[in-house]
């Protein structure tokens, strides 16, 4: 099941899904809850309610796809959310560098390396796809990290790791503990 959040007017998203259709318009509201995940804080049904309709309505779907979707620092204080377009870097570090020098992200070059320095782990890059990959399957899987892991040929606690390194690095949002997305 796929999903997308359209906004419509004053702070109200409309949901719509592939599969299954949902037989009434299905709009949410959202705000970011406690630890600065983007949370539902509303819904409204346009249309007949039904329990088959209000079965169908995929609530945890909806806060992974707004997760995914919207950026939590646009709902501090705003009311109408901007949509986050996430710029990926101009090109991958290569190994010789420690980073970004940057003013403005449109002229960001690469840092070289000072003599002697010995770099450990992997780069930004790295986690951003990690981050872009593992929101993906957030919204249509109820385990993503294992998705991830199967997709990577890795152990399952080491996709774990890669979305922890991500979240601390603030590709991704925080995160429920015992819930996926």
């Amino acid at each position: 099941m796929r999903g997308r959040l359209f906004p419509v007017a004053d702070g109200w998203y409309e949901w719509r899904q592939d599969e299954p259709p949902l037989a009434g318009t299905v709009l949410v509201r959202v705000a970011v809850g406690a630890g600065g995940r983007l949370v539902l804080t509303g819904l409204r049904i346009d249309g007949t309610p039904s329990a088959e309709l209000l079965r169908a309505i995929p609530v945890g779907r909806i806060e992974a796809a707004a997760n995914a979707q919207l950026a939590a620092d646009d709902f501090a204080g705003s009311t109408a959310p901007v949509v986050s377009l996430r710029e990926a870097p101009a090109g991958p570090p290569v190994a010789a560098d420690i980073g970004w020098e940057m003013v403005e992200p449109a002229f960001a070059f690469v840092r070289a390396a000072p003599e002697g320095v010995r770099l450990r782990g992997r780069p930004d890059v790295f986690y951003r796809q990690v981050a872009d990959v593992y929101l993906e399957y957030a919204q249509a899987s109820p385990r993503p990290a294992c998705d991830l892991a199967d997709q990577h040929g890795v152990p399952v606690s080491t996709a774990h790791r890669w979305v922890k390194e991500a979240r601390r690095r603030g590709f991704l949002p925080p995160g429920r503990p015992g819930k996926s997305g």
